[in-house]
């Protein structure tokens, strides 16, 4: 029997969070790779808020703009159809700070963006894009607080298709894994 221990928790469970996100085939596999977003957001997130961790090169730090990947997945509108039959632009990326100012992809760190994802995830602000039963990716948004959810204000919106959240799970693996001490 083994032991408990915490030791490089958050390292192998982004190692095998990781290894799911590349192999993982099987039914429900949008479901699955969800669900290791949500693993690999919560955990870097609460490790660096918590100073459990220190990095090499502290990429949560950087915006998200210094990562090509994050900059091409969080850069202008994509055309979706709602549930009438109507398109409509979605913006890929919207986000207004506390003190009400418009943040882009330049001004937004990559953990400011994960919190972001987390507190989205956390209060079930997440509204899968599909067609038919088919999901092809997912509307996440968040809200300061409880005014503003019952009014529908939110500061934070981003859309993502299914290869862009396959993208950022990964990219988020990678530069943890590489860059933790």
């Amino acid at each position: 029997m083994g032991y408990p221990t915490i030791d490089k928790f958050d390292i192998k469970f982004i190692q095998r969070t990781q290894q799911n996100v590349e192999e993982f085939q099987g039914k429900n596999k949008f479901t699955h790779l969800l669900n290791s977003l949500v693993g690999l957001i919560f955990v870097p997130h609460e490790f660096n808020k918590k100073g459990n961790r220190t990095f090499k090169v502290n990429f949560l730090a950087k915006p998200v703009s210094a990562y090509p990947i994050l900059a091409q997945i969080f850069t202008g509108d994509v055309t979706l159809t709602n549930e009438q039959g109507q398109n409509f632009q979605q913006r890929k990326f919207y986000y207004r700070n506390y003190a009400g100012q418009q943040q882009t992809i330049h001004t937004t760190s990559v953990e400011e963006l994960l919190r972001l994802f987390r507190n989205s995830i956390a209060h079930q602000n997440i509204t899968p894009v599909a067609e038919g039963e088919y999901w092809q990716g997912i509307i996440v948004k968040n809200y300061r607080n409880k005014t503003d959810t019952a009014n529908g204000n939110f500061n934070f919106e981003a859309y993502l298709n299914q290869n862009e959240v396959r993208l950022f799970a990964t990219l988020i693996a990678d530069e943890y894994v590489k860059n933790v001490r």
